[in-house]
């Protein structure tokens, strides 16, 4: 049955609430439901008597848009996971190690943003949660939220607070005096409280209730190790709504020094002059993502600012107004070593850094660190090999990776903290090598679906109540070959299916683009191919509209797979419409775009007019998708782009998010060794700079003409691609079916002396191992779990473990 016209089974992922769970919300917020408080931050509670002999006891929750839950003053988790309204996730927790025979409260703090995100979609003040505990004889009993319910706003909380950016939601202003002490204990007197006001879970703007189907996140601890900067600064006051402003403002003329403190038992901020504050940077040692914790000593009214940072400039956490502002603000109560914890606002870091306002006495910080969130991974790739920078730049794609692994696949862990299409494809690749987990990938395509509007298109980010930006097309192409990686990594063949419509729907937006030839023409949107090297350096031409080379090979990728997607469907009619349109822009792209001059292609055709500009994305992605790796072409494009000749004029390199496609077109012309070269230079200044991670360009800090500074992102998971490359390039690896079931394998070894890996798969892992021989020769050892085969070095092996001699590697 031809899936265009029918759907598949639907499956079973409904989350049902019991007939008496009710949305909630502080009553004199929500009189109508559809006001829109902002940054209202509310308590609630509620008193329950659970029977001896519980056996399970499991939480489901949901807020828009987050909630912190404890059970009997013991923290239990955070969240929603990110999702649509339209198919709202609910998470579950388990909750038994909390509920004691007796009486019990769950309590929880939650934040409306009253505004859209890059990260959430709101809709109405809302909260939803369900105790569900059952008792060894089998009794079940279910606590629902209702109006028996007791909440108030959380008063210390300050709701002026500005955002962090567009992207994010508020900075926590807490003030600590206006907390109420032991208000999550059951014994803690709320009579005085409001009772919630509640509204059908049924009959709402969240209409599809889902189960939520990646795992919660890990949490860990991250401290601090040292003090590496100390400074002071002269204060410029103003009212809270304007704290970035302020602090942006007073970190100009701040004094700088570098020091290398032991923090011991705590680090003592002397009383700071009138008008004056004092700086101090702790190193957490590496980045890492996720929630202050601080405890502190100090006055009442003292006042401690944290601002964080992946690296410094000058000694100095950078602030952008525009784009990025993490700061959160602590005002003390006076008791001694408070425990203080930002409630939602994560961050990923390596450095914070405290500015204290204290003038009427010292301040003691006992302890900085973060309560650590990352994706949970059931098994990863390991990789050790003879060439000490490679392997560290192993380890820093590695971390970058992780980061940016959260409830979805992100950005950056730090800035924007959102699902990208394009930036997701990439870390989906590199993760199916690192662990082979491909939820995140299926979660990703699924969400990117739900953001398809009725022409067709697909948002560049999803979910997304930003709406800062236009769509980017060649995001949506991502997506729609993205399909096709999925089933190959994974094996899973059940997403595809449901989505064909989709995927025929977004190629029908683009045919109304294409010319004479079938080129795409003046697409408009945003037309984003890669940074390039800037703004430094020089960066592609495929920002004037025309005929854009590198969207119109996607576009080729995209009615390919398609093609492909129709065939294993049964689709007759789309298979011979898509095959006949690929075939016609690949020989388009061929007769209009080549610049046999020049030998390569340019990267634009504007009003008849051929572009100068040639550059690594654009001729990387011909390699790939139009020549055959002996083809004239082929090797042409390879000496002009990627020799590293500057014989015939500059190219523009691609950026760190382009690494995947230029490693995999050199591995194909059989020059993995230029490859490595490439990688080892770039990502080598990485590990110059001393960092752990991996960068959004090949700089981080752009100084302006005008003495300004601008950065960019320093954990940007686009650029992990080196792990990819081990596999690719130095192992030769290629899956022939689904999750590497059966596989290929033709190294190089790059001239390395030792180099092995692990690959984990859904059985095992593979592993794979070169050793050097002499001059000449390495010997490749591979074993293959049962249930798989591979064909190595042209030799069918089955399960077990296989020695091969290698002869001499391929070079260039």
């Amino acid at each position: 049955m031809n899936s265009r016209f029918t759907a598949p089974p639907a499956r079973d992922a409904s989350a049902v609430w019991s007939n008496g769970t009710k949305i909630i919300w502080f009553p004199d917020e929500v009189e109508t439901h559809f006001e829109q408080p902002k940054n209202a931050f509310c308590l609630f509670r509620k008193t329950f008597e659970a029977p001896a002999g519980v056996s399970a006891a499991r939480v489901r929750a949901f807020a828009d848009s987050r909630y912190r839950l404890s059970i009997n003053g013991t923290y239990v988790g955070r969240g929603p996971c990110r999702s649509d309204p339209r198919r709202q996730v609910v998470d579950e927790l388990d909750a038994a190690a909390y509920i004691r025979p007796g009486i019990n409260v769950v309590s929880v703090l939650a934040l409306h943003y009253g505004y859209g995100t890059g990260q959430s979609i709101h809709r109405i003040p809302a909260l939803v949660v369900e105790v569900e505990l059952t008792t060894a004889d089998g009794e079940r009993l279910v606590i629902p939220s209702d109006e028996s319910w007791k909440c108030r706003p959380a008063a210390a909380y300050d709701r002026s607070a500005p955002r962090v950016n567009g992207c994010q939601g508020p900075i926590e202003i807490f003030d600590s005096r206006a907390e109420l002490p032991g208000w999550e204990r059951p014994e803690f007197d709320d009579s005085g409280w409001a009772a919630a006001k509640g509204r059908g879970t049924k009959l709402s703007p969240f209409w599809n209730w889902t189960k939520r189907e990646i795992p919660p996140l890990e949490e860990g601890e991250a401290a601090a190790k040292v003090v590496a900067w100390r400074g002071t600064l002269s204060e410029r006051p103003g009212p809270p709504s304007r704290l970035h402003h302020q602090i942006m403002e007073e970190s100009v003329d701040a004094e700088m020094a570098e020091t290398s403190e032991p923090i011991g038992d705590g680090v003592v901020v002397e009383a700071s002059r009138r008008g004056t504050a004092t700086v101090v940077t702790f190193d957490l040692g590496s980045t890492e993502p996720g929630y202050l914790r601080l405890r502190a000593t100090g006055a009442e009214g003292d006042i401690v600012d944290a601002v964080y940072a992946e690296r410094l400039w000058c000694g100095k956490a950078p602030l952008s107004l525009t784009s990025n502002r993490p700061i959160d603000r602590f005002i003390l109560n006076g008791t001694t070593a408070q425990e203080l914890e930002t409630a939602f606002a994560w961050r990923a870091c390596r450095y914070v850094q405290l500015i204290v306002r204290n003038p009427g006495g010292p301040v003691t910080i006992h302890r900085v660190g973060l309560r650590t969130r990352t994706y949970p991974l059931e098994r990863t790739a390991e990789f050790h090999c003879s060439d000490e920078r490679l392997r560290r730049i192993w380890d820093i794609s590695a971390h970058t990776l992780r980061l940016c692994m959260q409830d979805g696949f992100l950005d950056s862990s730090s800035r924007e903290q959102q699902q990208w299409m394009g930036d997701g494809r990439w870390q989906a690749v590199i993760n199916y090598h690192y662990s082979g987990d491909a939820r995140l990938h299926r979660k990703l395509l699924e969400q990117i679906g739900q953001s398809q509007d009725p022409s067709g298109m697909t948002k560049a980010r999803y979910p997304d109540g930003h709406h800062n930006y236009p769509p980017i097309p060649s995001f949506c192409l991502a997506w729609i070959s993205s399909f096709g990686e999925y089933e190959l990594y994974s094996g899973d063949g059940s997403l595809l299916p449901a989505w064909w419509p989709n995927v025929v729907h977004a190629l029908r937006w683009f045919s109304a683009y294409a010319n004479e030839d079938g080129l795409l023409e003046d697409v408009p949107y945003w037309p984003f191919i890669d940074w390039g090297e800037g703004p430094e350096g020089p960066v592609p031409d495929d920002q004037r509209g025309g005929v854009v080379t590198a969207l119109n090979l996607q576009y080729a990728e995209a009615l390919g797979a398609a093609a492909g997607y129709a065939s294993r469907l049964g689709d007759e009619e789309a298979e011979a419409h898509y095959a006949r349109e690929a075939a016609r822009v690949r020989t388009a792209i061929r007769a209009v775009l080549w610049d046999d001059r020049q030998g390569a292609y340019v990267d634009c055709l504007v009003d008849g007019a051929a572009s100068e500009s040639v550059s690594e994305p654009t001729n990387a992605l011909a390699i790939l998708l139009l020549h055959e790796a002996g083809e004239e072409r082929a090797r042409r494009i390879g000496r002009r782009v990627f020799s590293g000749s500057a014989a015939g004029g500059a190219v523009a390199a691609g950026s760190p998010y382009f690494m995947l496609v230029i490693g995999r077109a050199l591995v194909k012309l059989g020059w993995a060794a230029r490859a490595l070269e490439l990688i080892r230079e770039r990502y080598g200044a990485f590990l110059d700079a001393g960092s752990d991670t991996t960068w959004e360009r090949w700089t981080l800090f752009h100084e302006g003409s005008d003495g300004s500074v601008s950065y960019s992102s320093a954990s940007h998971a686009w650029g992990a691609s080196p792990i990819v490359f081990i596999y690719e390039g130095i192992f030769g690896l290629t899956p022939l079916e689904g999750g590497f079931r059966r596989f290929a394998m033709d190294p190089d070894p790059c001239n390395l002396d030792d180099v092995r890996a692990t690959l984990p798969v859904a059985e095992g892992e593979i592993d794979m191992s070169l050793e050097r021989i002499d001059a000449e020769s390495w010997s490749l050892a591979v074993s293959i779990p049962p249930g798989y085969s591979g064909r190595i070095a042209g030799r069918h092996c089955e399960a077990g473990r296989h020695t091969i001699t290698i002869a001499k590697e391929k070079g260039t």
